[in-house]
């Protein structure tokens, strides 16, 4: 037997956690609030009303909102009859709990939520996984919504209920999909006369299917539409609504009319209904992290989860600086399982060189072939600090969308900043991350990093050494292989170098805010510190002259470090091919020319230029 949890990465069927009591990190004491009755009671014919009966609820993919819609759906109806994970059909008395249906107590135990379970009452739940209905074409989209609910229906019926008998409504195969599942709302709440509850896994799929390429994607829209209209057209049938996605692009295109459903995806109180914080990660991978030594000497002399930090924490839902930073769960605990079960990952991440799982399914392949098929820039930090814009509503957003909302989305970018003078603005959350977008979707442009990371390394070592112009020319080599689409703009520029800078794992600030504006990077190695300006199809010395006249990293100059002025300027000339410029400066002595300059000023002369 393991000495620890079992790890499962992907895995999201809650009954099967909890039965095998693999590793679980408890997310029940949301439903308090989630699920808030506002302290009333009811009873098993009359269950209390929730106070919010329509929910929306954004992350990105690799989240856990599947195994969370699970959790739900377990919730409030329990295993259904001939459950595989309850053979023995052990159950506990649950007032209005149908013939066959269990609720075994190795559900709940020890959860918090294990004392208030059966508060809502039992109801019957329609799950709707929504990719399992996307479809080749936008024009598909009808045909696959239909042929889904006609598989919900045939499993409703295995379980019991009667289509066209009783009372219960039938229903067609070729019935339109809104009918379909009015229908089956109507049709549960009368069989088991409970108000059935709709639970919505990835509502967005059948569109992200054709966003950002170059089909119509108005059929797909116009079905959605119309389906989840049904989920605002039958008032007092259902007892409550939960809906997920990875976008939230599409959502006020489909869901227009739904004007009662309620977003919950930027509230602080639910920043961490999905994923792992800091204080879950460090007490409930403790046992891994023991057996992990016990394999390896050599891990107790690092600091494992300050890795673990660095490379797969810091994502932050909401722009309110109280919202917890979390932990990406399915990237972790990918890396941890590979770690503990293989000697050639587990020799890596001794040598500091830990599995990343983000770029082989955490990010969304939507942000690839938007960047492929539409050609867009590549999208640069949100520098103003603001909020990005939202796509207005209209059909074509939807094929070519804003694409800093859709890197916040999709988990590209994260929310920084907002409180202690720090500017709100976005950055990559991790190193992971970075490294994705590097090595991925740079890649479309047939330029990955190399797999030993080469040009990292030789990047971090010329700051290290203080080698500026080897760092540029190694720089300039790189970026002299892009195409013309991948880099055409200042802010990609100030992107790319914010990704390069943070997989050096050194402390890094993209657009500081200071008292003369922002800077665009600030990195220190070592006892070094880096405070860069870069232009793109400008002059070196205007980056350098906004440093000097700003004053930017004059806070810097009473730390015990050696602060240089960078100035980077991206040159793409059509004749000469593309160039990087840089110039580099002790920035004591470039700032104090502008002092001098200042008390000149104030004398009343002014020096020749």
């Amino acid at each position: 037997m393991l000495p620890y949890p079992a790890l499962h990465p992907g895995q999201a069927a809650f009954a099967d956690i909890r039965r095998e009591q693999e590793f679980y990190v408890d997310k029940t004491r949301h439903f308090r609030r989630l699920l808030d009755t506002g302290g009333a009671v009811g009873t098993a014919e009359y269950p209390p009303r929730l106070l919010n009966s329509h929910l929306f609820f954004a992350r990105p993919r690799r989240f856990g909102k599947s195994l969370l819609i699970d959790t739900l759906e377990v919730w409030f109806q329990g295993l259904s009859p001939g459950h595989v994970a309850n053979p023995e059909q052990e159950t506990k008395d649950w007032a209005g709990l149908p013939e066959g249906w269990t609720c075994p107590s190795w559900l709940w135990d020890g959860l918090d939520a294990e004392d208030w379970h059966g508060h809502h009452g039992w109801h019957p739940v329609i799950r709707l996984d929504m990719a399992r209905a996307a479809a080749p074409t936008p024009q598909g989209t009808w045909n696959g919504l239909q042929a889904y609910l006609n598989e919900l229906i045939d499993l409703w019926e295995w379980l019991g209920v009667p289509w066209g008998d009783k009372g219960i409504p039938g229903h067609g195969y070729n019935d339109p999909p809104n009918k379909k599942l009015n229908n089956l709302i109507t049709g549960l709440g009368r069989c088991y006369r409970k108000r059935p509850v709709v639970l919505v896994d990835e509502y967005d799929a059948p569109i992200t299917n054709h966003m950002g390429s170059r089909q119509d994607i108005r059929p797909a829209v116009g079905a959605l539409r119309d389906f989840y209209r049904t989920l605002k057209d039958d008032p007092g049938l259902l007892y409550g609504v939960f809906i997920t996605g990875i976008t939230t692009v599409a959502r006020e295109h489909l869901f227009s009319s739904l004007n009662n459903l309620t977003d919950i995806s930027e509230y602080p109180e639910y920043g961490d209904l999905c994923g792992f914080t800091e204080d879950e990660t460090r007490q409930g991978l403790a046992p891994h992290r023991d057996a992990l030594t016990a394999m390896e000497p050599r891990f107790r002399e690092q600091d494992i989860l300050g890795t673990w930090r660095n490379l797969y924490n810091g994502y932050r839902f909401s722009p309110y600086p109280d919202t917890p930073r979390m932990y990406n769960p399915f990237t972790l605990i990918q890396g941890m399982h590979g770690v503990l079960s293989t000697v050639r990952e587990r020799q890596a991440a001794v040598e500091g060189n830990w599995p990343s799982a983000w770029a082989k399914s955490g990010h969304a392949g939507l942000t690839v072939r938007l960047a492929e098929d539409t050609h867009q820039s590549m999208p640069g930090v949100v520098w103003e600090g603001g909020m990005p814009p939202l796509p207005a509503p209209e059909l074509g957003d939807l094929s070519r969308p804003d694409y800093s909302r859709l890197m916040l989305d999709t988990g590209y970018y994260t929310w920084h900043g907002g409180k202690e003078g720090r500017s709100l603005h976005l950055n990559f959350p991790n190193r992971e991350v970075a490294a994705a977008w590097t090595g991925d979707i740079l890649g479309i442009w047939k330029h990955p990093l190399h797999k030993d990371n080469a040009l990292i390394e030789d990047l971090h070592c010329c700051l290290r050494q203080g080698d500026v112009k080897g760092f540029c020319h190694r720089l300039e080599s790189f970026t002299s292989k892009f195409a013309g689409e991948n880099l055409q703009s200042e802010s990609s520029f100030r992107t790319l170098l914010q990704a390069l800078f943070l997989q050096m794992g050194e402390p890094t600030q993209s657009e500081k805010s200071s008292q003369g504006g922002r800077v665009d990077h600030e990195l220190r190695i070592g006892k070094r510190m880096y405070v860069i300006e870069a232009k793109y199809n400008r002059p070196v010395n205007e980056a350098l002259r906004q440093i000097r006249e700003r004053p930017y990293g004059r806070e810097h100059l009473d730390m015990d470090w050696d602060v240089t002025a960078l100035a980077l300027a991206y040159r793409r000339d059509l004749k000469s091919g593309p160039m990087l410029q840089c110039e580099a400066r002790k920035l004591a002595d470039l700032l104090a020319g502008r002092e001098q300059e200042s008390e000149d000023r104030e004398e009343g002369w002014s020096p020749t230029l």
